[in-house]
Parts: C-alpha cells; sequence; structure tokens
C-alpha cells in the first residue's frame, strides 16, 4: 500500500481523496455511521458558481464522516438538476458505494492528460458553501472534475481538489471514537479485472501493478484493488453481488482497540474479525463492506483471506 502522510497532494501525487455511498436518507445513514463511531456533519446542500459567481443547488445533498486523512461522503438526491438525475439511475441498481474521489493538485492540466487519454471529461466545477455547523459559517471551496455520465462504468469515479482543508479538516470535526484515521483501500467488483485497472491506471496516470494474486492501483495515498465475482467470493464473507460492476467495499486504517470498543457498546456483529483487521457488512455498513484495518496491514482485503 502507498502512503503520503499529508492531507493534500503536491508534485504530481495522486490521493484517494474520499469515497461516497449513495443514500435514500441521510438521516438514517447518519445515524448509521454515528452508531460505527463515525462524526458526521449535519446536511450540506451543495451548490455550484456559476458564471457570475452566484451559488445554485447541483442537485444533492451530502453529510460527511472526516477522518485525519480523507473523509466519508453521504450523498442523496434534494434537487432536480441533470447531476440529481444521474443519482437516481444510480440509486435504482443499489443503494451503497457509488463514488471514487481522487485528489491531484491541479484539475486543469489533469483534465487536459484525460482528454488526451481518450476520456471524455466535463468541465472543472467550482463547488462552494456555506459550513453553516461552524462558528461564522466559513466557506468551504472544493475544484471538481468529473467524467461524463457513463464513461466509467463503476460509478462516479471524479477529481477533486479541496481549497479550504483548514475548515474542512477542522480538529474538532474529525472522528475520533472509533479509531478510523485514514481512507486506503477501495474494493471493486468487475467482469474483467486486468481491463479495468488498466483503464483505471490511465485514468490515475499510474501502472496497474498486482497485489495479493488482485489487480490494483497504487495510488500516492491510498489504492484502487480489483476483483471479478468469484475473487470477490473468496474475500468477503456473505458476498451478495448486486450485479457487474460495483464498488464492493472499502478499507479504513484504524485503532482497533477503539473500533472493537465501539462496536461492543453499540451491538453491532462483525462479518469478520481478527487481530489485524474488522469487517462489516452490507447490512450494517451502508450497503457495502467496510473493513477497518491495523496500521500495519499492507494489503488489507488479503487478510480476510488470510486472516
Amino acid at each position: 500500500m502507498s502512503w503520503t502522510g499529508r492531507q493534500l497532494p503536491e508534485r504530481g501525487e495522486v490521493f484517494l481523496d474520499h469515497v461516497g455511498y449513495f443514500v435514500a436518507d441521510l438521516a438514517a445513514a447518519g445515524a448509521q455511521l454515528e452508531r460505527l463511531g463515525f462524526r458526521v456533519s449535519a446536511v450540506n446542500v451543495q451548490t455550484n458558481a456559476d458564471a457570475s459567481g452566484a451559488l445554485k443547488p447541483s442537485g444533492t445533498s451530502n453529510r460527511l464522516a472526516k477522518l485525519k486523512f480523507g473523509f466519508i461522503e453521504l450523498l442523496a438526491a434534494t434537487h432536480d438538476t441533470p447531476l440529481a438525475d444521474q443519482f437516481r439511475q444510480a440509486i435504482a441498481r443499489y443503494s451503497g458505494l457509488h463514488l471514487i474521489a481522487l485528489s491531484a493538485e491541479d484539475l486543469g492540466k489533469e483534465r487536459v492528460r484525460l482528454m488526451a487519454a481518450g476520456f471524455a471529461m466535463q468541465e472543472v466545477v467550482e463547488l462552494k458553501r456555506r459550513d453553516r455547523t461552524l462558528p461564522g459559517e466559513p466557506e468551504v471551496h472544493f475544484s471538481v472534475l468529473r467524467p461524463q455520465p457513463g464513461a466509467m462504468a463503476e460509478g462516479r469515479v471524479q477529481w477533486v481538489r479541496p481549497h479550504t482543508p483548514e475548515i474542512v479538516w477542522r480538529p474538532e470535526t474529525i472522528t475520533t471514537e472509533n479509531g478510523a484515521e485514514a481512507l486506503t483501500d477501495m474494493l471493486l467488483c468487475v467482469d474483467d479485472p486486468a481491463a479495468a485497472a488498466a483503464r483505471y491506471g490511465r485514468y490515475a496516470g499510474r501502472a496497474p501493478v498486482t497485489r495479493g494474486g488482485l489487480h490494483a492501483i497504487a495510488l500516492d495515498r491510498g489504492g484502487l484493488v480489483f476483483a471479478d465475482a468469484a475473487q470477490a467470493a473468496t474475500i468477503l464473507p456473505g458476498f451478495d453481488r448486486p450485479g457487474l460492476p460495483f464498488m464492493a467495499g472499502q478499507a479504513l486504517r484504524a485503532d482497533l482497540a477503539k473500533t472493537r470498543a465501539v462496536l461492543a457498546r453499540t451491538g453491532i456483529e462483525p462479518v469478520f474479525a481478527c487481530n489485524d483487521a474488522i469487517c462489516l457488512g452490507p447490512r450494517d455498513a451502508l450497503g457495502g463492506y467496510l473493513l477497518f484495518h491495523a496500521p500495519q496491514v499492507s494489503d488489507p482485503w488479503d487478510v480476510l483471506r488470510n486472516p
């Protein structure tokens, strides 16, 4: 696993910035993440800045569970816009993980590179909103680069550049109770892992590698792992695919003593547990697998096959 201990990428680095769950009910989804020991924000209505600088609803609203490195996003459709229509089409397939956000220093340069690599990309969008949960309601600002709808069959695989990290990752907003501190790996279930890894390699600007018998993309912080249905069945306890392709699970580096304490208090039973990892199933983890692992683990998903 690649790891750079910094919140924002520099000089050509690519990070796994955050992952997103598409949900029908932000209140219920937020309450469940809180049961798992995450600190979850109030609802934020997402807005884009138009040519005049006025803020317009993008079509979705979110809640965030911020970690020391990265964050988890809950998303629901709340307005009638093309983006909300894309969301509704995705959630009709399944409720769960649908979004991967990579981060780079200059999204304008990334867009040029991606277009040259054959990816149909939208224009860079400036997402701005007031964080009304903080004193003074400071403005947060993200640049976002998305592919055209359908360009990435696995879901919304976008790029983001936070411009106000001092607001986004204020210490009092970061999860600490369950010991989770960082996003590490995403596991994607696809028909052809080699082809998917090659495509994501072009997308991220990184050569695919093989790790634990699985195709993967190692980023400068975090990574993406690809498995077919047969391989996923050997990794994920009780695996039941909702139809390929889909984003099957995410891994988090964590202090497992704190994770165990939260789960014991809330009565949530892992589908797998050993000294180095604790895995929650889709029923308790909003439709996907959620794997907490010890900091020394370099291949989180392999731990489930070889505890």
